[in-house]
């Protein structure tokens, strides 16, 4: 029930560096307009009592729930989109994390993944797909624009170092890609 695309070995280069603001959106937006400049993203933020989606359109952020998404409520977060990810962790009343970004050239190894989110396609609007699980009555909106497929999933990239002293290799690193159609025997390409 989502796409199989293989765990395969690939290499480029990246760039990371820690980051940090306040808990306020006009905090995060400055980060996001440094780090993304124009570029389309999408967030995610999980508080005590929900999970936060919403867009950065590259000049602001429109969270989708308007009720009771702020900074402040957000435990961690994840800006992303196909080449970049900022992922901040809540201490006290500050966001702090990291920026990852894929550039051209090699030295660093990865491996993407992907797995399909629960629930179906209940609808569509607005550039959200509203999924819908039955069973556990549980109901999601996702901004995704790819629309007409039954099930959604997440895309990750995993990175992979090693360690010197050991020589053992692991993933050190993940960040979220992209939002897609999560069809069975579908693949990415």
């Amino acid at each position: 029930m989502a796409k199989k695309i293989g765990l395969t070995l690939n290499e480029g280069a990246v760039v990371s560096e820690r980051v940090t603001c306040a808990c306020t959106i006009s905090d995060v937006e400055k980060i996001l307009a440094e780090k993304f400049n124009d570029s389309r993203a999408v967030l995610i933020a999980w508080q005590i009592q929900s999970v936060v989606w919403g867009i950065y359109d590259g000049g602001k952020l429109n969270l989708r729930d308007k009720t009771s998404p702020k900074p402040e409520n957000w435990l961690e977060c994840r800006i992303f989109n196909a080449n970049e990810e900022i992922h901040l962790k809540r201490r006290e009343n500050i966001l702090s994390g990291r920026y990852i970004k894929d550039v051209e050239g090699k030295g660093n190894f990865y491996v993407d993944s992907f797995a399909r989110l629960w629930g179906e396609r209940l609808s569509a609007a607005d550039g959200y797909i509203n999924l819908l699980d039955r069973g556990r009555k549980l109901y999601m909106e996702i901004p995704c624009d790819k629309d007409g497929a039954k099930y959604y999933g997440l895309l990750t990239r995993n990175y992979i170092d090693s360690d010197d002293n050991t020589g053992l290799s692991g993933y050190t690193d993940c960040r979220f890609v992209a939002l897609e159609p999560a069809e069975e025997g579908a693949n990415i390409g």
